[in-house]
Order: structure tokens, then C-alpha cells, then sequence
């Protein structure tokens, strides 16, 4: 993309919960950070904040996003500015196929605090980092760390909408019971292909995310960056 201004998403559907829309805004900004522009040199922001502004503001302001979008995406820039640690995978990340889940907490997973307090037998915190996750749709928090890439937006964009269209009539006791029926249908639509011969939802996902990451890791490692996600590819 080229434009000197980055559009606002065009919300044409509702989503069951409150969660659901504030994942859904993540991952839209995660998709703009990982995604090239004219006005970011043909870097990604993640990529020029890293290698041109060193200043997540003045990255952001390339940017022109709505205001709220705009400091989503420069707490993630200096984020990636100060490096990479396992509890920036927690909180709104994981993209389409956590859209529908509960926000993700460090404190429900107790994999992070056996690797955290050491306990006999726990993997280091590059493996545990690199190992598929339940609280993450089997994404593991390394993949879901480097955000959300232009084509899983892409797919979200056109999956949600379909969601909305084909359960907006249904009638459910509580929204709970909503965003039950829409995870069923998430799940179901991310083990199938993608159309165009393209492969499976999941893997395209996986694909894209593993791409990012090892590029990320290779800006850090030249940079001198500390982070704690290391790509096992």
C-alpha cells in the first residue's frame, strides 16, 4: 500500500462481545504495523521504527490514524523498541483466531509461571516461547508477539462480516451463547482452505506470522535488541 494516509477499517458488522471489538482493533493496528507504506520509507512501521525513527511517535504520525487506533500502535512501537519480552504475547493479541476468546492473562497460564519460577522439568523461555499454546488457539506467544500481518486481516475482514450476516437473525439467550456460535464457526472456517488454492486459514496464519517473526528477530539481533522470542522455524 502507497497512500500517504492509512484508512480507517470500515466496520460494516457487529461483533458479541466488548472483548471481541477491542481484539478486533488490535489486530487491525497489528496488521498496519506489519504491513509497508510510502511514507515509512517501504518498511513496515515495526521496521522503521526499528531502523529509521527510533521514536514510536514519529513512526505512528506517518501513520495518520484515528486517534485511538494511533495510540494502540505507539504503545506496540515501543514495545518493539524496548525489546521483546513473554508477557507482551498476553493481554488483546492473537489476531482472528483469538478474536472471539476472553483477553489472554499471564496469570491463567501455568506454563509461563513454571518457566518463570523455575520449576524442575519447565522448558526454557525460548522453547516455552516457541511451543503452541491453548490460550492462544495453538499459536505459540512468540507468533502471536509479532502481530497480526496484512493477509490474516485480510481474511478477518471478509470471515467477520460473514459471521454477523448469517447469525444476525438468530435469536440467543445470552451473548455468551452468541459468541459461542460465532467460535464454533471461527473454528470450523480456520481448518478449512482459504479459497484460491491458497491452503488452509490456520496455515496461511502461521505462515505469514513465522515470516514476520523471523524478520523481526533479524532487525533486533543486528540492532543489538534484547528480546526473549527466538524463531523455530
Amino acid at each position: 500500500m502507497t497512500d500517504t494516509e492509512t484508512p480507517a477499517p470500515q466496520v460494516s458488522f457487529v461483533l458479541p462481545t466488548s472483548t471481541a471489538v477491542a481484539r478486533y482493533m488490535q489486530l487491525k493496528v497489528e496488521s498496519v504495523l506489519n504491513t509497508p507504506y510510502q511514507v515509512t520509507d517501504e518498511l513496515t512501521p515495526y521496521e522503521h521504527v526499528l531502523t529509521v525513527s527510533h521514536d514510536a511517535k514519529v513512526t505512528a504520525d506517518l501513520l495518520n490514524l484515528p486517534e485511538q487506533q494511533a495510540e494502540i500502535a505507539i504503545d506496540l512501537l515501543e514495545e518493539a523498541l524496548d525489546g521483546g519480552a513473554i508477557e507482551d504475547a498476553y493481554g488483546l493479541r492473537g489476531g482472528v483466531l483469538n478474536v472471539l476468546l476472553p483477553m489472554a492473562s499471564e496469570d491463567l497460564d501455568l506454563g509461563l509461571d513454571a518457566v518463570l519460577d523455575e520449576e524442575d522439568g519447565a522448558p526454557t523461555i525460548d522453547k516455552f516461547a516457541n511451543t503452541p499454546n491453548e490460550l492462544f488457539s495453538s499459536l505459540t506467544p512468540a507468533q502471536v508477539w509479532v502481530g497480526t500481518g496484512p493477509i490474516e486481516a485480510q481474511l478477518a475482514d471478509a470471515l467477520l462480516p460473514r459471521l454477523w450476516a448469517e447469525t444476525r437473525e438468530l435469536s440467543f439467550p445470552t451473548p455468551g451463547a452468541a459468541n459461542a456460535e460465532w467460535l464454533s464457526r471461527l473454528r470450523l472456517w480456520s481448518y478449512n482452505p482459504a479459497g484460491g488454492g491458497r491452503g488452509r486459514v490456520i496455515d496461511l496464519i502461521v505462515a505469514e506470522r513465522n515470516m514476520l517473526l523471523e524478520k523481526r528477530v533479524t532487525i533486533c539481533h543486528e540492532r543489538g535488541i534484547d528480546i526473549e522470542f527466538l524463531p523455530n522455524l
